[in-house]
């Protein structure tokens, strides 16, 4: 929260010399993104502690550190906006891990390599509000609220014939929200970049390029 007040006002500070709005009634603004960090490698995976897990080797994550997305947005007056966000983001993990299996065969204990892989795969799509509270020629800064659908593919896969995945599960709670706060900075009249931080719903940071879809 605080990284987000001092991120609000740095861009009021910015604004003081007011001009010809950048964005108005009207407009169409579409902003692909990536988003950091992917908080399910970030927090639960990547950290994995291996001491005591006997014979586990090759760790990692599945997914990456970041997540995709977009934002259409369309205003219908000119500081308030209405649009889409979705965005997508794959987290899990692999290991190899030996374990001594008898074998009924030989009657002897035998060292065998497994492999274990496990991938979530989350989908938000929610639909949002923006209030813009600056505006002048180069800067477009926002608060927006989002509220959605969130979809959750779970999957896990091994050679392991003992492993059971019965207790995966898609979303607990197929619901999601964003709080957000957010500038578009634009070089031309039409295109530029859009930086955001918010919480829920997505990656704290996200940024990506702006486009303003010209109005006739």
């Amino acid at each position: 929260m605080k990284k987000i007040l001092l991120f609000m006002g740095v861009i009021a500070l910015g604004s003081t010399a007011m001009a010809q709005s950048q964005v108005g009634q009207g407009n169409v603004i579409i902003d692909p993104y990536i988003g950091i960090p992917n908080w399910a490698n970030s927090i639960l995976y990547s950290q994995v502690d291996l001491d005591d897990a006997t014979g586990v080797t090759d760790y990692k994550v599945n997914g990456g550190q970041v997540s995709y997305g977009g934002r259409v947005e369309y205003m219908i007056a000119d500081d308030f906006g209405v649009g889409v966000d979705v965005n997508y983001e794959v987290s899990g993990f692999n290991y190899n891990q030996v374990r001594s299996v008898y074998d009924e065969t030989t009657m002897e204990y035998v060292d065998t390599k497994y492999n274990y892989d496990y991938k979530s795969k989350k989908l938000r799509a929610m639909f949002r509000l923006n209030y813009h509270f600056v505006q002048n020629e180069r800067m477009d800064a926002y608060t927006g609220f989002a509220g959605g659908y969130k979809s959750v593919n779970r999957a896990s896969v091994s050679n392991d014939p003992t492993y059971d995945d019965s207790e995966l599960t898609g979303a607990l709670i197929p619901v999601t929200f964003r709080l957000a706060v957010g500038a578009r900075i634009y070089f031309t009249e039409n295109i530029g970049v859009n930086v955001e931080l918010g919480a829920f719903g997505g990656a704290l940071l996200q940024f990506g390029v702006s486009i303003k879809l010209p109005t006739y």
